[in-house]
């Protein structure tokens, strides 16, 4: 009997473990090396870039034409005027003559997923246009967790980003990792243990 009570619990253990994934939520912009990010033209021909530390605690892209960039945490903030005060995102078209119509970030690929409860929040720099008017701001790949997407797009129906002008929002990131192998086994040992020590304390081997 305690033979199939020892298996049957090796097995409930092991399917929960390999359901089970943990969320991090304080995610810096240097944690997110690999993730992508794509800028959509005027012409609509579009180009992809590689998310690389810049320094100790900024990270981005950029290639001399536009960048995005991001010091510090995700979990952004803003005030009660909704300026960004707090892990602002920051798009410049630097010298994109033709404009730039839309952004694009794949964090998916790299395990690292935006928080659909906290609410995009976006401004242009320098600009008196208002965000919510002119702002799309759309979650897509759903993970398996409630509220947590793998890419964002941002759009700007009717204006074009132009030469020398910013766009800064917050959107916050999460990280989900599933525990590995070796952890669910040394999971299963410690059964295996706990279940001998029961044996012996009993008298049966």
């Amino acid at each position: 009997m305690l033979k199939k009570w020892t298996l049957g619990m090796l097995l409930l253990s092991t399917s929960l473990f390999s359901q089970a994934s943990l969320i991090i939520e304080n995610v810096n912009s240097v944690d997110m090396v690999g993730i992508t990010v794509t800028a959509t033209f005027t012409d609509n021909s579009q180009e992809t870039l590689s998310w690389q530390t810049l320094t100790s605690t900024n990270a981005g892209v950029s290639n001399g034409d536009w960048s995005l960039t991001l010091d510090g945490n995700t979990f952004g903030n803003y005030d009660d005027v909704n300026h960004i005060v707090v892990g602002e995102w920051i798009f410049t078209n630097i010298s994109v003559t033709q404009g730039i119509i839309g952004l694009t970030i794949n964090a998916g690929i790299e395990d690292y997923y935006f928080d659909f409860t906290r609410a995009f929040v976006g401004e242009y720099l320098g600009e008196t246009a208002d965000p919510y008017e002119i702002v799309t701001a759309s979650y897509l790949d759903a993970s398996s967790e409630t509220d947590l997407y793998g890419t964002l797009d941002v759009t700007w129906a009717g204006y074009t980003l132009a030469e020398g002008k910013a766009f800064s929002f917050v959107t916050d990131t999460d990280k989900i990792e599933v525990p590995e192998p070796s952890t669910m086994f040394t999971f299963a040992l410690g059964l295996i243990a706990l279940t001998s020590l029961r044996k012996k304390s009993s008298g049966k081997y």
